[in-house]
């Protein structure tokens, strides 16, 4: 695994030589360093040295030579080499920059101060979600993200992937922006009820109106136009089984979203949602089977995940980063994703502001699967009967919980380039 990594930390070079930052001298350290996890057959550590904070990705088992890895000076992110020795809480070495990307600055909190009116009309023959932002963390009843955004591809015709998986089918989607956006919102399909059966392989932006450059920022896969768009055409596939191995990953990131979890909240978990010693998927299945189970009650107040899992009652954004925390306490990456789900009416889709939802994406073998962790029943297929039950039961769940209505990211977008 880590020639795999270091393998695609070259490819990255290659292909971006002309953007590459240039390397000539290694940065020494002696750093501190947190134990974050361990995920496929990875070793995680947060790693921080006087103004400079990153991560170093080892083989399980390997505590001496070079190691994948992040390195974050000031507006800065470096992907490079760690070279050196590691101890248990020390890493004694250097570092050596290949690639460098300057932060994008977009708002990091979901609040009201964000909110603005959105309205969007699809044409689409199933019903999709518009996922709009990713979040890493919960904070005082609400979700954000400490996490970087950095652009890592550019172009006008941009594909963002997901998931492997076989027996797909492709979909087209076409998008109408009432109100000129920057952050160019992608269609998915969630996962309403376990066993989780549908995983997005990728959406291809295939043009926009008018045309303009678009960047793909990680982590999180939130796509940026250059100038305001106010239509997009897209083609999504979308698959019944998932596969097995890497295709177009770059778990660098991906590593990201696996956070040290407090010991009183893994204590929680493991003893209301069992320990399953199945794979990544059968994990989250049974994660997702036990917040949904009616165990678990709804309310229109946050109170935190913790408290869900003791006293049987949360808010949504509580069962969403609940089924966060849990995942990473089993050694699986997952973060919390925002989007606008449509309402149904002759033949197309309308998104609003009001139809702001919350769901859970967890990391495999095989990439990103979605799914929502709220106590409701729905089917998960791709009829129209999909549409009927997320809009009949997740409208009532959202027009109860006032934080959520009206929310919807305006997002001013720096204009940044790969340096």
């Amino acid at each position: 695994m880590n020639q795999l990594i270091m393998l695609l930390l070259l490819s990255i070079a290659v292909i971006k030589a002309q953007q590459a930052v240039s390397a000539t001298q290694s940065i020494a350290m002696n750093a501190s360093l947190n134990y974050i996890g361990s995920a496929y057959s990875l070793t995680v550590y947060e790693l921080s040295y006087t103004n400079m904070s990153g991560y170093v990705i080892t083989p399980q088992g390997i505590y001496e030579g070079s190691f994948a890895g992040i390195l974050r000076l000031g507006n800065f992110v470096y992907v490079g080499f760690y070279r050196g020795i590691i101890t248990k809480s020390h890493f004694l070495g250097s570092f050596t920059p290949i690639i460098g990307y300057e932060q994008v600055s977009i708002p990091t909190e979901l609040s009201f101060s964000n909110s603005t009116n959105f309205i969007a009309i699809v044409k689409s023959g199933i019903p999709v979600v518009l996922r709009y932002l990713v979040f890493n963390v919960y904070v005082n009843g609400t979700v954000a993200n400490t996490l970087p955004l950095i652009t890592v591809n550019e172009s006008t015709v941009l594909t963002i992937y997901f998931s492997n998986g076989s027996d797909c089918s492709s979909y087209r989607v076409n998008a109408t922006f009432i109100t000129p956006t920057q952050v160019v919102p992608i269609p998915v399909i969630i996962n309403t009820q376990p066993p989780i059966t549908y995983f997005v392989s990728n959406v291809t932006i295939t043009s926009t109106y008018p045309p303009t450059e678009l960047m793909l920022l990680e982590p999180g896969d939130i796509v940026v136009a250059e100038t305001p768009i106010s239509s997009a055409s897209y083609v999504m596939y979308v698959c019944r089984r998932q596969g097995t191995s890497f295709n177009n990953y770059n778990p660098l990131y991906v590593i990201e979203y696996l956070g040290p979890v407090n010991t009183q909240f893994i204590e929680e978990a493991q003893k209301l949602l069992g320990t399953s010693g199945g794979n990544a998927l059968q994990v989250i299945d049974e994660v997702f089977q036990g917040l949904v189970s009616g165990r678990y009650r709804l309310i229109n107040y946050s109170v935190g995940p913790e408290n869900l899992l003791k006293n049987g009652e949360g808010s949504i954004i509580d069962f969403v980063t609940a089924a966060m925390y849990i995942l990473r306490a089993r050694n699986i990456p997952s973060r919390v994703a925002f989007g606008f789900y449509g309402t149904y009416s002759n033949g197309q889709y309308m998104y609003t502001s009001s139809t702001g939802v919350l769901w859970d994406e967890a990391y495999t073998d095989g990439g990103w699967v979605m799914f929502m962790p709220v106590p409701f029943y729905g089917k998960p297929t791709l009829s129209p009967t999909y549409g009927d039950v997320l809009y009949s039961v997740v409208v009532g769940l959202v027009l109860a919980i006032p934080w959520l209505i009206g929310y919807v990211i305006y997002v001013i977008i720096s204009h940044v380039k790969m340096r």
